[in-house]
């Protein structure tokens, strides 16, 4: 078996078996097309079985020294190559992991910056004093986030369906489709209100996103 085919497998094992995320995809698919496009200029062999430790470390080497790659993206790119590795030998492809000794390398843990208090009032204050087509989105998208945690990606794939304004909760897909539910806070019900008299009627469908990507991508 060649490469490329065991790629292809690989990533389709991990969308419908292990329901990866289509960011999380994306990102495995381009550091194997790195993987594969190194093997093809370097006139390596593409079959699998000829994979061997060494060309894992001159594939990590040709990161670094040919195109700059930071710690932070190569320890990315040889935890997906692990995983690959680890899923042709399960699949018995292969009979030695050739990642096995492959260490990634240590990078500076960045700790999170969260807005103080008086920083996040000063914010609202400014939201609620604006006057724009985005107005009511603005200031709906950011107390939202302010007051349920969610992530930014989480936010963008609401939908209305996900909203329960009988209940007043909000259902959460999380990463690999894991859920949860959050109360919606008293603050934001207004703001709802409002924003969805701004929505045409063919917006407000259940499967509609919430924040609209048109919308979302035009501020």
């Amino acid at each position: 078996m060649d490469v490329q085919k065991a790629v292809d497998d690989f990533l389709f094992y991990l969308e419908v078996e292990k329901n990866y995320s289509p960011n999380t995809l994306r990102s495995y698919a381009f550091d194997l097309h790195c993987f594969c496009s190194f093997l093809h200029k370097q006139q390596r062999s593409v079959e699998l079985k000829s994979l061997d430790i060494t060309t894992a470390r001159r594939f990590i080497q040709d990161q670094v020294l040919s195109y700059g790659i930071k710690p932070r993206t190569l320890q990315r790119r040889i935890s997906c190559l692990k995983s690959f590795s680890h899923y042709c030998v399960r699949e018995k492809w292969i009979d030695i992991d050739f990642m096995s000794g492959v260490d990634s390398p240590k990078t500076d843990k960045r700790l999170p910056v969260y807005m103080k208090l008086e920083e996040l009032r000063m914010l609202f204050r400014k939201l609620e004093c604006e006057e724009h087509d985005f107005a009511i989105r603005n200031e709906l998208m950011f107390k939202f986030l302010a007051t349920t945690g969610m992530r930014r990606q989480e936010l963008v794939d609401l939908n209305w369906e996900h909203i329960d304004f009988g209940t007043n909760t909000v259902r959460v897909m999380g990463k690999r489709s894991k859920e949860r539910l959050l109360p919606l806070h008293a603050s934001v019900i207004p703001l709802f209100i409002s924003y969805r008299k701004s929505l045409r009627q063919d917006q407000l469908h259940p499967g509609e996103p919430v924040f609209l990507k048109s919308l979302w991508s035009a501020y």
